[in-house]
């Protein structure tokens, strides 16, 4: 597949979102509709990144004085290099005070060069919702580290668009890669961002019918998560699917400049999830079920089955104070479980806080399995596959289709149920028999997870957990067929 969309997918425009890709045709779940490398890719703020290999750079180039260097690399883009040498009268070290420059900077030689003057006029006509961000706090913050510094070092004299160079053209190109780019993993596993001209094409919904995966290449691949239909739009989640949806709606507005309504956000329950809501006390008290949910028409927090309500401000101090204890317990144990008992009486089970604390201790107990030096008891087994059995029900809600976090909440289920089946089988509590199809069921949760994680590109963390399962699901094959002449001999 070239670096265009399947020619199942079809690119239309509206007023309200611009352009967007939308299925020509039906597309079965796993399908590829894009693969695509960067057209640029950007340190994050504040960061100097090597422009040849994305390492931590330590230098810069001896020839152009201004393009950052790791110590192993020596030289990088011909072009860039040539073009920066030849600015004489560029000010070099103040444009190295502010790293953020170099980005817009790298954008910018595209148009001078004939090789990349396409993708510059394309990268111009992406969305930067100028007039949104306009004096806003985060346009206070591009024109302090970025525009004024470029506009004062000379640089405009050089450009072939030098009289286009003003506050007004800066602050569109930083609005543009603000908006558009995606987070992509830097060689020491930091974040970057990578700006990829049709990848940034796609609408957003919290429930996409679209992945993206990312390589060690930093090439883009999207692909189809469930069955799309013919006119169906394609979509992708700009943000983290685990939070609630105030905090999604939040991140949505602060960097990508409009509301989501997507039938997630509109629904108060969140398909059933219940990621934001809380117990209603009244009903707990008298042996009801009731969950307080913020009411799309007035947006008051109230019980769904009674009259009981919470005013905003306490929602939000809970939620504060919530949050604060999260990042206080850090890696203890011991506090992540008390906390998690004293917000249960508070907030639904699956309320996205709860999720995130559940999460913290299955990832406590993977290290404590993982060790050799420790025995971890039976317990541990049982906590660790009561975490993952609540994680995978959740993301079956809000990622039904094909989702890697699901593949991997899957594959540790399998693994901590495998072995606590071992360990009730050692305890005399199950017999073969039952521990073979205890077993079976395990290999099934593995299968499952595998043919989610075939869709990941190899070259990436899930590729290679992929591989990885693979040997252990043979290990259990081989366990299970042991198990199996094990009871034929003794029939």
């Amino acid at each position: 597949m070239t670096e265009e969309f399947s020619d199942k997918c079809e690119i239309q425009e509206n007023p309200e979102i611009g352009r967007y890709v939308r299925a020509a045709d039906n597309i079965k779940a796993g399908e590829t509709l894009l693969l695509e490398k960067p057209v640029l890719i950007l340190a994050t703020a504040g960061e100097k990144r090597c422009c040849n290999c994305f390492k931590y750079a330590q230098k810069y180039c001896g020839k152009c004085h201004l393009s950052p260097l790791c110590l192993d690399c020596t030289q990088h883009s011909e072009f860039d290099c040539n073009t920066l040498a030849a600015m004489t009268e560029l000010k070099h070290e103040e444009l190295k005070k502010f790293p953020d420059c170099y980005g817009i900077i790298k954008c910018l030689l595209l148009s001078e060069n004939p090789e990349g003057k396409e993708d510059f006029s394309k990268i111009l006509q992406l969305m930067s919702h100028l007039e949104k961000r306009r004096k806003s706090a985060i346009w206070q913050e591009r024109n302090k580290q970025i525009v004024q510094p470029i506009l004062k070092s000379n640089l405009k004299n050089y450009f072939q668009l030098g009289c286009k160079l003003d506050e007004e053209f800066l602050q569109h190109l930083c609005g543009v890669l603000d908006v558009n780019t995606y987070e992509i993993r830097a060689p020491d596993v930091a974040s970057m961002s990578g700006l990829y001209l049709k990848g940034s094409l796609l609408a957003h919904q919290c429930c996409p019918n679209a992945n993206v995966a990312i390589d060690d290449l930093y090439r883009i691949k999207i692909y189809a998560n469930r069955d799309i239909d013919k006119e169906e739009m394609v979509t992708n989640c700009y943000t983290n699917v685990l939070l609630g949806t105030d905090e999604r709606r939040h991140i949505l507005q602060e960097g990508k400049y409009f509301l989501c309504n997507c039938p997630r956000c509109a629904d108060p329950t969140e398909l059933g999830s219940h990621m934001s809501s809380f117990i209603c006390a009244p009903c707990a008290g008298n042996n009801k079920e009731g969950y307080i949910v913020k009411q799309v028409t007035n947006k008051k927090w109230q019980c769904s089955t009674c009259t009981h309500s919470l005013r905003s401000e306490q929602v939000e101090t809970i939620i504060d104070k919530a949050k604060e204890e999260v990042f206080h317990a850090q890696d203890d144990l011991r506090r992540f479980e008390i906390l998690l008992a004293k917000l249960s009486t508070i907030l639904h089970k699956n309320h996205y806080i709860m999720v995130d604390i559940k999460q913290n201790i299955a990832n406590i107990l993977r290290t404590v399995i993982m060790n050799s030096l420790q025995r971890p008891g039976r317990r541990v087994y049982e906590r660790k596959v009561r975490l993952c059995q609540e994680l995978v029900m959740v993301l079956q809600i809000i990622q039904p289709g094909i989702s890697r976090l699901k593949a991997i909440a899957l594959y540790e289920l399998a693994n901590a149920s495998a072995e606590l089946y071992r360990l009730r089988f050692g305890e005399k509590e199950l017999t073969e028999e039952e521990l073979q199809r205890y077993l079976r069921q395990c290999e099934a949760m593995f299968k499952e997870s595998i043919r989610m994680l075939l869709y990941e590109p190899p070259q990436t963390p899930e590729g290679e957990l992929m591989k990885s399962m693979m040997g252990q699901l043979k290990d259990l094959k081989n366990d299970i067929q042991m198990l199996e002449k094990s009871v034929e001999v003794k029939v």
